[in-house]
């Protein structure tokens, strides 16, 4: 399907988040009273078959850190799997809130049956020319993003970000 492509980069880019409260207090938050950790999920990307989140906590006004996760089997019977810690700087000094850019470790499986891999561990050799198998890769990765985030509404419970990103596996690949 063509429009997949399209889907995913647009569910990419939007992001609905579930705030996490401190146990100190019950009452409504105000924008005095900044959130001290978001848990963001992608609920739109489900359409896409792919899936994402973050918890982001507040270190400082202008440091954030937390793990994320994204996952996608959209890929032609391929499928995608990462786990990462990101460390954010948010240039304006208001945690949670506004630009960041953050720097991601991480690490990432990707297997697949189709054209993907082309090294030679990855191929097997028939009668008739190369045959695709079926293999997994899994590797540590490191990479970047940027942007922006608007936590949102009376009690300010909804959180809204789009952004870009980029990830790099560490060594050989194969593909």
């Amino acid at each position: 399907m063509r429009l997949r492509p399209l889907l995913i980069a647009v569910t990419l880019c939007t992001a609905c988040a579930l705030p996490a409260q401190s146990p100190a207090s019950s009452a409504v938050p105000s924008a005095a009273s900044p959130r001290r950790t978001v848990i963001t999920i992608n609920p739109f990307a489900v359409f896409g078959e792919y899936f994402a989140g973050d918890i982001e906590t507040r270190l400082s006004k202008a440091f954030t850190i937390g793990p994320g996760f994204s996952f996608t089997t959209a890929l032609d019977r391929s499928t995608y799997f990462a786990v990462e810690a990101k460390a954010r700087y948010y240039p304006a000094e208001s945690a949670l809130e506004g630009l960041s850019v953050a720097a991601t470790v991480g690490v990432a499986s990707a297997s697949g049956d189709d054209n993907i891999f082309y090294a030679d561990d990855f191929i097997e050799f028939g009668p008739n020319g190369p045959v695709a198998r079926r293999s997994r890769v899994t590797k540590p990765t490191f990479g970047t993003e940027l942007s922006y985030q608007w936590i949102v509404g009376p009690s300010r419970r909804f959180v809204t970000v789009i952004g870009v990103g980029v990830k790099r596996f560490v060594g050989d690949v194969g593909f």
